[in-house]
């Protein structure tokens, strides 16, 4: 009887065992993607995201904030008690924004940078831009006379992912939050903490 000898060699198997490889992390890479579209309460974190263009972000570990803008947001009368907060909040914005995804990035391994200005783009990294479109600090006395939801504290933004110089992927996001805070400036913090995790949760799922 005749025993065929084994077609693959050590150096074969050691050749085939690299091109599964690249094949499956490809794959991967390709599952990863959302598709080109429009999303409704995506994965019931972000209120609305439109996939623009294909975008492949498989790897990449850094994330690049770009200066927050924040010319959208209605400020509070300047006899407002809250003025003075409010504007201070907006002022350290991209710093708190990026402290925060910080917190929510470090263990899968990405590092959160801030850009110098608003022109940054970079092909290895997932650059992100938000246009900041609400810092409401809310109102207790249209809560206490109103109620059903008036006078709740909002915190909202807009945002674009870049892919080298293509904006690929935009989105809104809101946050409601109640006033069960009797400290503003704690009010303030949990608004800015709790959208961007909502935001670093949709980092991680795209």
């Amino acid at each position: 009887m005749h025993i065929p000898s084994n077609p693959l060699t050590p150096k074969k198997m050691k050749k085939t065992t690299l091109i599964l490889a690249i094949l499956m992390f490809s794959c991967m890479g390709m599952m990863a993607q959302v598709k080109v579209g429009k999303y409704k309460d995506w994965k019931k974190t972000i209120d609305l995201l439109e996939v623009k263009a294909s975008y492949d972000f498989t790897g990449r570990k850094t994330v690049i904030l770009l200066p927050v803008e924040t010319k959208d947001v209605k400020l509070p009368d300047k006899g407002n008690d809250n003025y003075k907060l409010v504007v201070k909040s907006l002022d350290n914005l991209t710093k708190s924004v990026a402290t925060e995804l910080q917190k929510n990035l470090q263990k899968q391994g990405y590092k959160v940078v801030v850009a110098e200005n608003a022109d940054v783009r970079d092909p290895e990294a997932i650059v992100l831009q938000l246009n900041w479109t609400e810092f409401d600090l809310g109102s207790r006395a249209l809560r206490a006379w109103v109620g059903f939801g008036a006078g709740n504290a909002g915190f909202g933004t807009d945002g674009v992912f870049y892919d080298g110089d293509n904006a690929v992927i935009t989105f809104s996001h809101r946050r409601i939050a109640p006033l069960d805070i009797k400290d503003y400036e704690k009010l303030a913090a949990k608004g800015v903490r709790e959208l961007s995790e909502d935001l670093a949760k949709m980092i991680l799922g795209l």
